[in-house]
């Protein structure tokens, strides 16, 4: 076997091994620990002692050492640029490569007579390469970015599936990509979360390695060493320690917030408590707080017992944010105790008992994940942050953030639900510390105000998309840069773009903005109008030709869209019967995507009525609102320090060693009520004459900041146009990537409900709904189609990049016809009617053409009783709050007991709402369904349908909270193609444009 040969075989023994696929999104790392070299063997059939030689003796055997630098890839080169031309469709040939020069850093951590940081004499061992010959470390250096970034965009294309990408170098620009691998071991990278834990790191912070140098010593450095023996050595050695908090700093990037232990490959032990703030404007202003409850198996829904409750009781908990539990839909705290109190729940389920306790300013900052408000110990330069102040600091916070943040930030008007005595800043951007205005020598409430780092490069704002890979935003509404640094004379941060259209990695130099002494940079991105493509951000101190950190930037929109998500999104249609909702259904007779009917429906029978034509409900439906009561938790005395300001502390044992000396370095002490830490040096310092006072006294320049912009709320300038455009870029998925998209519209549960039954009724997108409980649990984007409207008129509908649009609107003019474009919410795009020409357009670019959608869609709706039939059911054993849906009124009226056929909601710490027919009753069960249609069903049970259609205007109304689901919903719509709009006069939700044989169908399916 040739040496090539022999390469390939290793080259795809890694990518099986190490870059397997999965359905678990994870890191990945180029890392030959012990496990994956025996698996590695096996597949090579080598001794697994000899595996890790028997590879760089492949790898050796395959480089140029003839005619310098330029040579000794070439070959590689020339694999890689035919694998680029070929549409990088299977794994990278440059594996093998990668896998040694991961083994150089890896063994940076032996003894082996060469200094700590020397990556290059290891990689000519490793290489087999001649001593004293430099052409090796000239040959790396023009290789490496190329070869990790192929890997890198390799695996971002295939979405998640094979790994998420963690070869970035922060700061070492060249050995950091292969340090970031494999200095650090797996299980020290596990270790290392605990770390993120302990000083309060966010998941996916972007952190300088240099800031991360002085807390990972304190850490290391404890009696109780955390970290591996091999790790802790190199450490103390010194040299490698800047190559450790480079991998320190990309393990935090590529962070979700869950922790793994090691040894049993499930969630570890510990656990913790945050709270999330909710500001509301949908469809009226309300605040409210939630938590996340990270414990082991957060993927598994549970009960946990509130402990601190009046009395204690359950509460029901669902998978959320990864490692964490959520609240259940419909659940809700009482922002005053849960503020105020001492919040403990434990979870039976692992043994865990979680504790938040009060404090008197609560930070929070906006997830760049999901797109929440969470609770954080202490903030970070650059951080978007909302703080909640106890009043009798909010003085003090103020004065404080008039030097520290950003302009632009507010102590907001109070919202409805924000309780008493609190004051809610908003806009905050930390980018100065704040020195002695916050004493580090003392217990202060405003502690969580002290930044953990001293810089920060960070993109924020903008449309963030979601997916497995991070960093990525629409480029219609991209970031703006946030870089402070203390860098003596200064600093730049650069602007480069990385072209891989050819076969080469191009770099192109866009911009780049000088701190011209500030300190700070603050550059939002829109204004360069930047199209899709890759981009890096570095900040260089003035004086250095490397970056000290970097951060990566996807920019992309719905014409370059996420092929690998495109592939994995489940395929939804509509169906018979309950599939008319969404549920899946086994049935093949017929089918509906958008707003095309495949398949034979059933004839529908001959309408027994006509809808009345006016609405029999009061006019103040959807004013009149009973908010569920939510769970209370006890508050400490009026005399603690949440009242009073005044901590009582505990200060931990010093253990000493057998001289008597302390065993670390600094003892910790909390308040016994609020759990406020402050440190304390454990050895009596002698201060120098003329030092600073040793203990948290750093000093700080403070930066000025009040030249720049104002700061920009993270819903501004968000519009459903680029959030209907970034789900054509995914195309489908999980509901959570949807409502992550929604969120950043307006950050309410309410609203994604709206802003999904609005694009569903449309037809702009597919929900499949579960089969047991009709929530929403995936979505996808419809096919593209021009949809004929009752006005003769066709929407644009479902799929519709930039280019195509462009063509089929410049078809339909030269047919002499016009488009026109309606609404915000969203935008609906129309052309007046169809000629030769855009139909040709249409039949070479398979765009679908349906003439009067309506009536088809019309045609195979169910009748409600079958809907009524063939939901859920289960046994009827929910307590809790009860209330009636009072058809003749349209409102929700408070029972004793469910012992009657009708609408229910039932509250207790969750929401549940469900149906009772005669049958139900008599089996001792209800069925579980969406508020909207369980109305409609009580109307069709009482035999008062919810619903009125006005002749002349063409208007089918129903009660404001009755809008009508799934397909219900899109036949009404599909007369216009406009979202319904909201009668406030009349109390209704009118579809528009609706003819008369359509309101007398779908008046006639609400009351079969």
């Amino acid at each position: 076997m040739d040496a090539w040969s022999e390469y390939d075989r290793w080259n795809d023994a890694i990518a099986e091994v190490i870059f397997a696929r999965s359905e678990e999104v994870r890191p990945v790392y180029l890392d030959l620990e012990d496990d994956l070299v025996n698996d590695l063997a096996a597949k090579i059939d080598v001794a697994s002692v000899a595996a890790v030689d028997a590879l760089c003796d492949v790898v050796s055997g395959t480089l140029d050492r003839s005619e310098g630098p330029a040579r000794v890839f070439a070959r590689h080169d020339a694999r890689l640029r035919s694998w680029i031309r070929g549409g990088r469709s299977t794994p990278p040939p440059i594996l093998g490569v990668l896998a040694c020069f991961s083994l150089a850093a890896e063994q940076m951590a032996g003894g082996d007579g060469m200094a700590a940081n020397n990556y290059f004499g290891r990689l000519g061992q490793v290489l087999q390469w001649r001593s004293h010959d430099p052409s090796l470390s000239m040959a790396y250096r023009r290789v490496a970015e190329r070869y990790w970034s192929e890997l890198n965009r390799w695996l971002i294309q295939e979405e998640g599936e094979r790994g998420i990408p963690t070869a970035f170098s922060l700061a070492h620009r060249y050995v950091g990509l292969s340090v970031s691998q494999a200095l650090v071991r797996s299980n020290d990278r596990e270790k290392l979360k605990d770390f993120f834990q302990v000083f309060g790191f966010a998941p996916g912070s972007q952190v300088a390695p240099a800031d991360l140098v002085p807390l990972l010593d304190s850490w290391i450095k404890q009696a109780h060493c955390p970290v591996s023996a091999s790790l802790a050595r190199l450490w103390s050695n010194g040299q490698a320690r800047s190559r450790i908090a480079e991998a320190a700093a990309v393990t935090l990037a590529s962070w979700d917030g869950s922790v793994v232990d090691r040894g049993t490959g499930q969630s570890s032990g510990t656990g913790r408590l945050h709270l999330t703030l909710e500001l509301g404007g949908f469809p009226r202003k309300r605040f409210s707080i939630s938590a996340l409850f990270y414990v082991p198996q957060a993927q598994l829904g549970r009960s946990m017992e509130l402990l601190t409750a009046e009395p204690g009781t359950a509460i029901d908990l669902v998978p959320d944010v990864p490692g964490a539990l959520g609240l259940a839909p419909g659940s809700s705290l009482r922002p005053d105790d849960v503020l105020a109190g001492v919040f403990r729940v434990r979870d039976d389920y692992s043994g865990v008992t979680l504790e938040r306790r009060p404090r008197r300013l609560v930070a929070f900052r906006e997830d760049e994940l999901s797109r929440r408000w969470v609770e954080v110990q202490q903030i970070m330069l650059g951080d978007d942050l909302r703080l909640l102040v106890e009043d009798g600091l909010a003085p003090r916070v103020a004065e404080i953030l008039a030097v520290v943040a950003r302009p632009g930030w507010e102590a907001a008007t109070p919202y409805p639900g924000q309780p008493e005595g609190w004051t809610l800043f908003t806009g905050v951007e930390v980018l100065n510390h704040p020195g002695s205005l916050i004493p580090a020598n003392k217990m202060d409430d405003l502690s969580a105000l002290i930044p953990l780092t001293a810089s920060t490069l960070k993109v924020s704002g903008g449309f963030a998309i979601p997916g497995s890979v991070r960093g990525k935003w629409h480029a219609a509404l991209p970031p703006e840069i946030r870089a402070v640094n203390d860098a003596h004379g200064g600093f730049i941060v650069r602007l480069v773009q990385l072209d891989r259209s050819s076969d080469e990695l191009e770099e192109r130099h866009i911009s780049e903005w000088s701190d011209e002494g500030a300190g700070v940079v603050i550059e939002p991105l829109a204004s360069l109008k930047l199209p899709d493509g890759d981009y890096r951000i570095e900040l260089v101190p003035s004086g250095q030709s490397d970056p000290s950190s970097s951060a990566m930037l996807y920019l992309r929109s719905g014409d370059t869209r996420d092929e690998r998500q495109w592939h994995l999104a489940e395929s939804i249609s509509y169906g018979p019967g309950i599939g008319a909702l969404g549920v899946a259904t086994d049935t093949d007779s017929m089918s509906i995507q958008g707003h095309a009917v495949f398949g034979s429906p059933e004839p529908p029978p001959a309408p027994r009525g006509t809808p009345p034509r006016a609405p029999s409900w009061s006019k103040d439906v959807g004013t009149r609102r009973r908010e569920a009561q939510p769970m209370r938790i006890t508050v400490p005395d009026s005399d603690s320090c949440i009242r009073t300001g005044r901590h009582r502390q505990e200060i931990d044992t010093v253990e000493l060693d057998s001289k008597g000396r302390p065993t670390t370095s600094w003892v910790y002490g909390r308040c016994k009520t609020c759990g406020l830490v402050k440190r304390y040096p454990t050895r009596i310092r002698k201060r120098r004459q003329g030092a600073e006072p040793a203990e948290g006294q750093e000093v700080h320049p403070v930066h000025d900041l009040t030249t720049l912009s104002p700061a920009v709320t993270s819903s501004q300038d968000r519009d459903w146009t680029v959030a209907c455009d970034t789900l054509q870029h995914l195309g489908g998925g999980a509901w959570a990537s949807l409502e992550k998209v929604a969120l950043q519209i307006e950050p309410t549960g309410l609203f994604v409900d709206q802003f999904a039954r609005t694009l569903e009724s449309l037809g702009h997108i597919s929900i499949r709904r579960d089969e047991k409980t009709l929530r929403p649990a995936a979505w996808e984007i419809s096919p593209t189609q021009l949809t004929g409207c009752a006005t003769g008129r066709f929407a644009f509908n479902g799929y519709w990049p930039t280019g195509l649009y462009n063509e089929v609107v410049d078809a339909i003019e030269a047919d002499r016809a016009d488009t026109t474009v309606e609404g915000k919410e969203p935008s609906q795009c129309f052309g007046t009617h169809l000629g030769s020409k855009t139909h040709s357009v249409a039949d070479e670019c398979e765009v679908a053409v349906i003439p009067d959608a309506w009536r088809a869609l019309a045609a195979a709706l169910p009748p409600m009783s079958t809907i009524l039939q063939q939901l859920p059911r289960q046994s009827a054993s929910a307590g809790g709050d009860i209330s009636w849906f009072d058809v003749v009124d349209a409102a929700w009226k408070r029972v004793d007991s469910y012992e009657a056929q009708g609408a229910y909601r039932i509250r207790k710490f969750a929401t549940l709402d469900v149906v009772r027919s005669a049958e139900d009753l008599e089996r001792g069960t209800y069925a579980r369904c969406p508020v909207q249609l369980s109305k409609h069903l009580a109307a069709l049970m009482d035999g008062r349908p919810l619903a009125a259609y006005d002749p002349n205007q063409k208007l089918f109304m129903v009660p404001v909270g009755a809008e009508l689901p799934g397909l219900y919903g899109r036949a009404l719509t599909a007369a216009s193609c406009l979202p319904p709009a909201v009668v406030h006069a009349s109390g209704a939700v009118a579809y528009r444009d609706v003819p008369e044989e359509l309101a007398t169908r779908v008046f006639d399916v609400l009351t079969r």
